[in-house]
């Protein structure tokens, strides 16, 4: 992951107007457990393409939430087949599973043995969210679509 770093700052470097970038740097500054060098990155992005929005960050507390929400918002058919599914949530993909193969910006994971488990990754989720009601909505389609 750090290597990965190290090229998004040089991609930076390179081309410091460039939002993409500094969108990218910002997503691996927060893998990397830099999050306000993150979200710095997260500004500058925004600040050169109108089109990319903040992150909008909540507490774990209030993601938690969030999810207890967004399920019981769901129409009943996709209530029933979460019914017997254990839903996680956790700050972001564990390095071994990326090392594994799965996407760093992933939005959940779900794992079926031994037992039905969706994980929800909070700071992935925040990622695409400029608002608590669009993070609201996106927990709603992570569930709705698992």
């Amino acid at each position: 992951m750090h290597d990965a770093l190290e090229a998004a700052q040089a991609a930076c470097d390179r081309a410091p107007k460039d939002p993409d970038a500094w969108w990218l740097l910002a997503r691996i500054s927060r893998h990397t457990d830099m999050p306000a060098s993150s979200d710095e990155a997260f500004r500058r992005a925004a600040q050169l393409d109108g089109r990319l929005v903040l992150p909008h960050r909540v507490s774990g507390e209030r993601f938690h939430a969030l999810v207890t929400e967004a399920r019981a918002s769901l129409p009943v058919d996709a209530r029933l087949q979460l019914e017997r599914t254990a839903i996680r949530a956790v700050p972001m993909p564990a390095a071994d599973l990326v090392r594994a193969g799965l996407d760093p910006d992933a939005l959940t994971l779900r794992e079926r043995t031994p037992h039905d488990v969706l994980v929800l990754f909070q700071v992935n989720h925040e990622n695409r969210c400029a608002s608590e009601d669009a993070l609201r909505a996106l927990v709603e389609r992570s569930l709705a679509g698992a």
